[in-house]
């Protein structure tokens, strides 16, 4: 009895610690960018050691893939929270309105996840960030489905990739603080035109069929 309350307690402790180490990690990030987390600074910060950190998470690259959970879990919240139309086409702007807003609210969160989705071969992706990418998926999925009715369901399941790809491609240029301001074409309005162009390329697929 006595082992299993060392146990619950070390448990305990180890979770706490982690805590606390994501929390310190992210408002690093969030106030220094994306260069200020390394093992030694995020030790410094949190008040710990390198070996505790390396000791929980065995690596930086494990501790900043738990940092683009909490980051894709935080999208997918704001996403699922949306309260829906009957139209699909309003639908999806209104998804890649919240993808826009998020990103440019938290650039350097988004940009840990993507420098490190950019550089890593798919291989690299952890099962928890793939969970959270398959709800936001599904998400986008009820919406596109709608306007492809026509399409096989190969052609459905490569549309929504292709989709997802081009987003995730365009999130990289919301990071950019060289576009111009004066621009109609400015930082929120980019993912509307892309989710826009791109259901007026499944109308003309569909016109095919």
């Amino acid at each position: 009895m006595i082992d299993d309350k060392d146990a619950r307690l070390k448990a305990f402790v180890r979770n706490k610690t982690k805590e606390a180490l994501l929390k310190c990690g992210r408002k690093l990030v969030i106030n220094e960018g994306i260069n200020a987390l390394s093992a030694r600074k995020l030790a410094q910060a949190a008040n710990s050691s390198v070996g505790m950190i390396y000791n929980i998470f065995a690596t930086m690259d494990n501790y900043i893939a738990e940092q683009n959970v909490m980051t894709l879990n935080e999208l997918y919240n704001k996403m699922n929270s949306l309260t829906l139309s009957k139209n699909a086409f309003n639908n999806l702007n209104r998804y890649a309105d919240v993808l826009a807003s998020y990103i440019i609210a938290n650039p350097n969160l988004w940009a840990l996840l993507f420098n490190r989705h950019l550089s890593a071969d798919v291989f690299k992706t952890t099962i928890a960030e793939a969970r959270i990418i398959k709800k936001i998926d599904i998400l986008i999925s009820f919406q596109v489905v709608p306007l492809i009715k026509k399409m096989s369901a190969k052609e459905k399941r490569l549309a929504i990739k292709v989709l997802e790809m081009a987003l995730f491609a365009m999130s990289g240029y919301l990071l950019n603080n060289k576009l111009n301001a004066k621009s109609n074409l400015n930082k929120e309005t980019l993912c509307k035109l892309l989710m826009n162009t791109y259901i007026a390329g499944l109308a003309s697929l569909e016109e095919t069929k």
